[in-house]
């Protein structure tokens, strides 16, 4: 026979945590068994339900955890304590918006931090960490829908219900950085070949960011509202910056803007020492005039590293998707500055 009072201590303990317990907390608490405590709480589930209470008890992961019934969380919501901490909340955001995730993605949003937020929300019950290779991938629960109220814990039901008016952007991974350093609710995917997960996606997202020119093959699957971002230079990326949260009615382009100043007043200052170049492609003149460079039809020879044209100057082109896009733009002025002569130099 079930003694009542580890049952019931079972049942206070559930109360009074406000989270997910394992199985193995339980166990130390009440004084049973492991099997015993998953009866225990069994049993305890089931009279809950059979009379029909606001509150239920649910086996989530490893444990259990007393809750407020779906059908009702919505409507006490907003008496429910802010038990969870606000950088707690944020990473757990990240998760919610983009699941599934890697960890090892995660810690390049939120840094180290997130690994023990990662632990401290595992252990509430509203993550799920699988090891996936070398890091885990990391996706939301069923108590964490249970938790906000959310009727599915199905990923695109969560997105749109955290979201509520606020714009979902997909972006190329090219343009990834950029999402991060605006701080957009975004979904990195592929516009132009997209396979059975970007189409997904795509039916999930609000705005779509992609580079010039691809409009007319992304139409064939995307008829959403797009924006063409250049980013060939400095001054192009804030502007597109500036668009892109615009459209997205969110976002913070200040930092951004702020930062791309600066360096555009560094780099033109070290434009006025160097020699006059050639640009032997339309992308190298939109970089070289960015900086004020000199441009003759005598000066030094640049081109993209990826066009096979003789010249002095090899502008890098093929960079790593997953480099951030301000570092991209200042390798390739960086290129041009260093490798143009000075004024008295070579033609």
């Amino acid at each position: 026979m079930m003694d009542s009072s580890a049952k019931a201590v079972i049942e206070a303990a559930l109360f009074a945590a406000g989270r997910m317990l394992t199985s193995r907390e339980l166990a130390e608490i009440s004084g049973l068994s492991l099997q015993m405590v998953e009866q225990a709480a069994g049993d305890l589930a089931q009279e809950y339900a059979s009379r029909n209470a606001g509150i239920e008890i649910r086996s989530i992961g490893e444990g259990y955890s007393m809750q407020v019934r779906p059908l009702l969380a919505r409507r006490v919501l907003s008496f429910a304590p802010r038990e969870i901490e606000a950088p707690l909340i944020r990473t757990l955001a990240i998760i919610a918006y983009k699941q599934p995730i890697k960890q090892s993605e995660l810690v390049q949003v939120r840094g180290n931090k997130s690994y023990e937020h990662v632990r401290e929300l595992e252990k509430r019950g509203l993550i799920n960490a699988v090891k996936h290779s070398r890091t885990k991938l990391l996706t939301t629960t069923p108590g964490f829908a249970d938790y906000f109220g959310i009727a599915s814990s199905n990923p695109q039901t969560v997105r749109k219900a955290l979201l509520q008016n606020r714009k979902l952007v997909g972006v190329s991974p090219m343009y990834r950085s950029l999402a991060v350093r605006l701080g957009l609710d975004h979904l990195v995917l592929n516009p132009y070949n997209p396979g059975e997960e970007d189409l997904s996606r795509l039916q999930e997202i609000d705005l779509l960011v992609i580079a010039p020119g691809y409009l007319k093959r992304v139409r064939e699957n995307y008829s959403g509202d797009v924006i063409e971002a250049k980013v060939r230079t400095l001054s192009q990326l804030k502007e597109s910056a500036e668009l892109i949260v615009q459209a997205a009615g969110a976002g913070d382009v200040e930092p951004l803007a702020a930062e791309v100043d600066r360096l555009l007043k560094k780099l033109r200052k070290r434009a006025k020492r160097a020699g006059a170049i050639k640009p032997l492609t339309p992308m190298i003149e939109d970089i070289a005039r960015d900086l004020r460079l000199e441009v003759q039809e005598e000066g030094v020879r640049a081109a993209p590293s990826s066009a096979q044209m003789e010249a002095e100057i090899q502008v890098p082109v093929h960079q790593p998707y997953d480099m951030d896009i301000v570092e991209r733009i200042v390798e390739r002025c960086e290129k041009l500055l260093a490798d143009t002569a000075p004024a008295t130099g070579r033609h």
